[in-house]
């Protein structure tokens, strides 16, 4: 019985890294959901009126990549939410919604760069090196 309860405080106290930098990412990730909403309501409230029809084209492609993102973002917040409850109570979590997180990252520096925006790449990044450190720090534990 004795031996059970150092292996679950054992297991807490490895838990006790990832389930910090997963509220990290969890509030990164909601925040971002939230000024990326606050983008798309400026988007849609853009007039059209005397704009050539390839800038009208960029701006519903814009439209729609930025409620695309802010849905995402979101999905995000609350699942990493979700995860970090889980760690808190000492419950070890998969790695897949780390390994998705970072793909989905990924993109979006992409997109960032591609759009000419090199100054949205570094909080991404920043998410992306923290999803890595999770990923290799719940691997450890078995």
């Amino acid at each position: 019985m004795e031996n059970q309860l150092d292996e679950k405080a054992i297991l807490r106290a490895r838990l006790t890294n990832p389930r910090w930098m997963t509220l990290t990412l969890a509030i990164i990730c909601s925040l971002f959901a939230i000024f990326t909403l606050l983008g798309v309501f400026v988007l849609f409230n853009l007039s059209t009126e005397g704009v050539k029809a390839d800038a009208i084209h960029a701006l519903k492609i814009a439209r729609i990549l930025a409620s695309l993102f802010c849905i995402l973002y979101a999905i995000f917040a609350l699942l990493l939410f979700n995860n970090y409850s889980k760690l808190r109570k000492g419950i070890l979590v998969p790695k897949m919604l780390y390994f998705a997180l970072s793909v989905f990252v990924i993109l979006s520096a992409a997109n960032s760069i591609f759009s000419g925006q090199l100054g949205g790449v570094f909080l991404p990044l920043i998410i992306l090196l923290f999803a890595i450190k999770i990923i290799l720090d719940l691997g450890k534990i078995k």
